[in-house]
């Protein structure tokens, strides 16, 4: 068995739901990774993110040198429906897959961060650059942990980032942002039987997002812009009345907008509210709002990246995706930043995720390139 599929084996053994879907959170798998770098004889520091939510952070390498991040986060999403083995926690290896809940997103990645880390510990000499290892809280909520992490970067000498994620080993520099609404409608109480006495909360919030559905279908069609650059609108869920013969005051829904490149978070919340706008008793909130992606492929970073996969007898390309990451947070402190790790993102958070072995030892050997 590889070094690496071992260590993934224990990590997904252990259940990590982000509370957001109603897990216990990250707590087992830190008491796990810091066991691992204090056997390893590393260094390490813990953060605080949230009550009993913590990162994990250790500086591995030359003292006096620039770092780079390697960031993989602990958390998962919920396990409902989960469809192979006995559990979620139980690894099922078949057919040259492993089976499990966190395999792919993103339990592989830290299996190959904190396999690295090990690795270099001993060899801090040959490193031409220093490692900054990190396992991190909340990635699959608010990404609270980035954030919390990137106020280390100065003191940590940290000039750029890694954030794991499925990406088949590709070098990910551009994704999309994501900011979230809540539009929620007040309206008055009636009996069925007299609506006209009432004020109906849902027909208001039918009536929006009717707009909304008209604004994501201009998004969609917004022919001059890449698919990169291209946003998109998703009403994700709703919510509102208590029976079928009592006029509701009460509805609401939850918005989905994604940024595209060249779109900032502002405009967007603009946007929306001017749709809200001229509907009585309807209010807007914003409960997360992340800004995209957009390294520029010809900086250093991403630049040494591909060298290191050349090196390593790796062709792979620079990619972009619509889905977000810690790598937001990062960007934001100003360092350059790319989205890699084994794995594909089609099995992420799906019912039988797996991820392909060998796939771990590709990113490894890469990532060995970029520090020895």
């Amino acid at each position: 068995m590889s070094e690496c599929l071992d260590l993934l084996k224990q990590l997904v053994s252990i259940p990590s739901v982000n509370p957001a879907y109603g897990g216990p959170g990250e707590a087992e798998v830190e008491a796990f990774v810091t066991a691992r770098l204090r056997d390893a004889g590393i260094e390490f520091r813990t953060q605080e993110v949230l009550p009993g939510r913590n990162n994990v952070v250790a500086r591995i390498g030359p003292a006096d040198v620039p770092a780079v991040l390697l960031d993989g986060h602990m958390d998962t999403v919920g396990v409902d429906g989960w469809a192979v083995g006995e559990s979620p926690y139980t690894p099922v290896e078949r057919d040259g897959k492993l089976y499990a809940r966190g395999s792919c997103d993103t339990k592989a990645s830290l299996s190959v961060f904190l396999t690295l880390a090990e690795r270099l510990s001993s060899r801090s000499g040959a490193m031409k650059r220093a490692l900054v290892f990190a396992a991190t809280a909340d990635e699959e909520s608010a990404q609270l942990g980035a954030y919390k992490l990137a106020e280390l970067f100065e003191e940590l000498n940290v000039n750029a980032a890694i954030t794991g994620e499925p990406t088949g080993s590709a070098l990910i520099t551009k994704h999309k942002g994501a900011c979230r609404y809540r539009i929620e409608a007040t309206g008055k109480a009636a009996h069925g039987s007299t609506p006209e006495l009432g004020e109906n909360a849902i027909y208001k919030i039918a009536r929006i997002t009717e707009k909304l559905s008209r604004y994501a279908e201009l998004l969609s069609k917004e022919e001059s812009l890449g698919y990169i650059e291209k946003g998109s609108l998703n009403v994700g869920r709703i919510g509102g009345g208590i029976g079928f013969n009592i006029v509701p005051d009460q509805c609401g829904i939850e918005v989905d907008r994604r940024l595209g490149v060249l779109e900032n978070m502002e405009e967007s919340r603009v946007a929306i509210d001017s749709i809200v706008e001229g509907e009585e008793g309807v209010s807007v909130s914003t409960f997360l709002e992340r800004p995209a992606l957009n390294t520029d492929n010809e900086s250093w970073f991403p630049q040494a990246m591909r060298d290191a996969a050349s090196m390593a007898g790796e062709e792979t390309a620079f990619g972009e995706v619509a889905f977000m990451t810690n790598g937001v947070a990062y960007a934001e402190a100003g360092v350059p930043t790319v989205v890699f790790g084994p794995g594909s993102i089609e099995q992420a958070h799906k019912t039988d995720e797996y991820i392909e072995l060998g796939e771990m030892e590709r990113s490894l050997a890469i990532l060995e390139k970029l520090f020895i």
